[in-house]
């Protein structure tokens, strides 16, 4: 008969009355309901897999359905906060636009603290912001490739020696497909428009997640796997047609055919003339 699985999340978490600064600032940005967002983020964090949430377009339909949210305008709302959040570090933005999570160190200590007493703690290698204290001895380490190495941070030396058969280290041996591996989640359009402003581009940025939305996040027949990098191709399109307009301007003005006036036109053109002297 199969155990039963192991508990990942939370019945529960501690929010602070003190708030610290950077969940002030959204409040501040974007009044209670900014607030509100970022709570039931943690909630969505802590009582699912505990120390991390996936946030995909997905995860955002969802989280509105589970929170009685339909409206465009709230889910442009929702996409600005995650946004912020990131920017302001409250979630880790190196490991959102690797992996398409949402996690924080304090998050991840807080889910330590709190699992201590759990006989088994998985955790995933690739999602770690903390050093997990060697008193952790219920905490697996695992890595997010499947069948790869894992590692059980409270392991002693005797049953470490007995499995490692006299190796000091365990390595972790990647493919070097799976060192340069990068899931493409795409981007919000409130990213979009960010990276943008900050190569003062002036694209749409809703025009832009629109129109790959529509071809599947497709380029061609490959799906895209950097969003960025089709943003810079935008540029350049943008620019060659402005230079294709310009070029194809001066080419008009310079192949501009004169009219051929024969002697009767000019003959009726200067009676014209005297009549009006």
């Amino acid at each position: 008969m199969a155990g039963r699985p192991t508990k990942a999340g939370l019945d529960y978490f501690e929010l602070d009355c003190h708030m610290e600064e950077k969940v002030r600032l959204i409040q501040a940005e974007f009044g209670l309901k900014g607030f509100a967002i970022v709570v039931k983020l943690y909630q969505k964090i802590y009582g699912g897999f505990g120390y991390y949430c996936e946030w995909t377009n997905d995860s955002l339909l969802l989280f509105m359905s589970e929170n009685g949210v339909s409206s465009c305008d709230e889910k442009n709302l929702i996409s600005e906060i995650v946004s912020a959040c990131i920017r302001r570090d409250i979630f880790s933005g190196q490991l959102f636009n690797k992996f398409g999570i949402l996690t924080s160190e304090g998050v991840q200590k807080r889910y330590l603290n709190a699992t201590s007493r759990r006989e088994i703690v998985e955790m995933k290698k690739e999602y770690l912001l903390i050093s997990v204290p060697k008193n952790n001895k219920n905490v697996v380490i695992n890595s997010i490739y499947a069948g790869r190495n894992s590692i059980n941070v409270g392991r002693n030396s005797q049953s470490k020696g007995k499995e490692s058969r006299g190796k000091e280290n365990i390595s972790y041996s990647f493919s070097q497909e799976e060192k340069t591996h990068k899931r493409f989640v795409p981007p919000m359009a409130e990213e979009v428009k960010q990276y943008c402003l900050e190569r003062k581009n002036g694209i749409d940025a809703q025009k832009f997640v629109d129109f790959y939305e529509s071809k599947g996040w497709m380029i061609g027949k490959n799906k895209m796997k950097d969003w960025k990098a089709a943003v810079r191709t935008w540029e350049k399109t943008g620019k060659n047609e402005g230079k294709i307009e310009k070029r194809s301007a001066v080419n008009s003005f310079n192949n501009f055919t004169g009219r051929d006036y024969k002697d009767s036109d000019m003959d009726d053109l200067t009676r014209r003339l005297i009549k009006t002297i």
